[in-house]
Formats: structure tokens, C-alpha cells, sequence
């Protein structure tokens, strides 16, 4: 697969709109994930996606490296949902809570959801980037621009948060659920 995702990714870079549009596909899931991770609001994560494809578009020829397409689609990602983050405090208050997310999701995933919604927004991306986008230490370490041994340790504090934050709420009386 890296190689053909190098090929497409230098088609798309020679201007086949096709080949772009499929390399964006295949990485949608993804990029929905980690955008959901760190603005925990649908729209938002609809905004910064589209956001995202835009400046891929506008930017692709200046990626000089396509065998890191991914790292850096999802480096332009992040900014991107900084970016709103950094829009809505100045417009939302602050007490004001997020929405959950749509769909009807089992008891376990929606305390899991839950769970990771209690989290630090650093701690929600690490996990996400880690076990649901599937990258590698390393691989984060670059996106995020921190050394292997930070996110190493962000990866195991997050773990025991999450972990802690999931058994108390399990403990937890149905009727305060």
C-alpha cells in the first residue's frame, strides 16, 4: 500500500482531481475521528474536515515527501481545529457544555464515550491518533511535534485517566448515570 499511496499521491499532486478526491476517502474516517477527539462537536468536526480538504487541495503540490500524505493531512487537521477552538471561546461561554454525539451507541460504548469526553483534549487526541486512526508512536510524535517519550507517557497517563474516569463512573448508581 505505501507505494500506491505514494503513486496516487503524486498523481494527485499532478493535478488528477480523482486520485484526490480517493486519497481524501480513505483517510476521511480517520481525519472525522481525530477532529471529533478535539472539538467533541459534530458540526465543528464537519467544518474543520472540510477545512482540512481545502487547504490539502490548495497545498498538495508542497507536500515533498507523499509517503507522509497522512501525517501530514492530519498535521493540517489539527490546526485547523485550533483554529475553531480558538473562534468559539471567543463567542461560546464557557460553562457551556458540548452537545453528545449523535446515533444510539450500547451501554458500554456510550460510558466509554462518555469517558473520553471527561478527558483533556490532549489526552482524547493521543488516544484516538494511537488506537482508533491505528499510528505509531512515532508517527504521532512527528504530527504533534513532541518526542517519542512524550507521547509515550501522555499515551500511559491518558490510559490511567481514562481507565480511573470509566471504573468511577461504572460505580456509579444507574439513577446518576
Amino acid at each position: 500500500m505505501p507505494d500506491s499511496l505514494e503513486k496516487a499521491v503524486r498523481k494527485a499532486q499532478s493535478g488528477d482531481k480523482g486520485v484526490f478526491i480517493s486519497l481524501i476517502e480513505a483517510h476521511k474516517l480517520s481525519l472525522s475521528r481525530a477532529a471529533l477527539a478535539i472539538l467533541r462537536n459534530e458540526e465543528d468536526t464537519a467544518d474543520a474536515v472540510a477545512e482540512t480538504v481545502m487547504d490539502a487541495f490548495s497545498n498538495l503540490p508542497a507536500l515533498r515527501q507523499p509517503k507522509y500524505f497522512k501525517t501530514w493531512l492530519t498535521r493540517i487537521l489539527i490546526r485547523n481545529c485550533y483554529d475553531i477552538l480558538r473562534q468559539r471561546r471567543r463567542y461560546v461561554p464557557l460553562d457551556q457544555a458540548p452537545e453528545p454525539v449523535g446515533g444510539e451507541p450500547d451501554d458500554q460504548a456510550l460510558d466509554m464515550q462518555e469517558s473520553l469526553a471527561v478527558l483533556a483534549e490532549n489526552d482524547r487526541l493521543v488516544l484516538t491518533l494511537y488506537y482508533m486512526d491505528g499510528l505509531k508512536i512515532r508517527e504521532i510524535a512527528k504530527l504533534l511535534e513532541v518526542k517519542e517519550g512524550t507521547v509515550k507517557t501522555r499515551l500511559k497517563r491518558s490510559r490511567e485517566r481514562l481507565r480511573k474516569i470509566y471504573l468511577e463512573r461504572e460505580d456509579e448508581p444507574c439513577e446518576a448515570k
